[in-house]
């Protein structure tokens, strides 16, 4: 492929909670014209090396990458780790932890289905049976799989979401050590899809000031189907505090039509990309 890259630098497979292997993902991406891809998935980099060797056969760019769970003011925090070094003794040491508190987790959201009278034990060994790292994503397809709801939104509107019966609340670290695992691997900190929070103007500039204190340096300007409103109020936030921007679609799945690989995705040109000193 020729040309100016296409750059998508937030995607998921089903090492984590995507539907698409690391190998599919990366050829269904290049197939869409992406030639610079990061391979992002929840709390995991287990699925690196294998789009790693998809990649070399494509000739497609791999930037390794992982998007950590962080815990900021009681709110689940997202961090995009970019041009991490996977192997990285420190932070494969607290992904395993951090696979841990997703299992336990999801045992514990399993036993709460149980006693609101689902089958909690065959729901848990169905997730457990799929790929990759436990997600509440899992579970709702597994409710769906066994006709308890109609759609997976209606597991998470019935039971998973905040405030519902079986949700628990997760117990992630605290956004600076979360950055810190990022920094030791040598990679950048980039803070993903800000406006997805449920903070107040003056609560996100404290969390992005707090990043930036703690050696964040990026922010996701653009990600999955925002518009043009959240692109330009996260670009005028990147220049606020100094951080370089990223943009990535936040790809799960190719029956979310509305968010495909390949679409195009464009920095404003007051922001300076993230990958600017990377070759790309």
């Amino acid at each position: 492929m020729t040309g100016q890259p296409h750059i998508d630098l937030h995607t998921h497979s089903n090492r984590s909670d995507g539907s698409l292997s690391p190998t599919d993902l990366v050829r269904r991406a290049w197939d869409a014209g992406v030639t610079v891809l990061a391979l992002t998935d929840h709390d995991t980099v287990a699925g690196l090396e294998e789009a790693q060797r998809e990649a070399e056969v494509t000739g497609m760019r791999l930037v390794p990458g992982v998007e950590v769970s962080a815990s900021w003011r009681g709110q689940s925090i997202h961090v995009l780790g970019l041009w991490i070094d996977p192997t990285a003794s420190r932070l494969a040491a607290a992904l395993g932890d951090q696979a841990d508190r997703r299992r336990v987790r999801m045992r514990r959201i399993c036993e709460r289905l149980t006693s609101l009278g689902l089958p909690g034990d065959s729901l848990l060994a169905a997730v457990e049976a799929r790929p990759g790292l436990p997600s509440r994503t899992h579970l709702a397809e597994a409710l769906q799989a066994g006709g308890h709801v109609n759609r997976t939104d209606d597991a998470f509107r019935k039971y998973l979401g905040n405030g519902k019966a079986a949700h628990l609340a997760a117990e992630w670290p605290a956004l600076a050590e979360v950055v810190s695992w990022i920094l030791d691997a040598g990679g950048v900190a980039s803070l993903a899809h800000p406006f997805r929070y449920s903070l107040s103007g003056t609560a996100r500039r404290k969390l992005l000031g707090d990043f930036a204190d703690a050696g964040g340096t990026a922010l996701e300007v653009v990600t999955g189907a925002n518009g043009a409103p959240h692109v330009d109020a996260a670009a005028a936030l990147a220049a606020q505090f100094g951080f370089s921007g990223s943009m990535g679609s936040d790809f799960h799945d190719p029956r979310q039509i509305w968010n495909p690989l390949g679409r195009s995705l464009k920095l404003p040109d007051c922001v300076v990309p993230v990958w600017r000193g990377f070759g790309i």
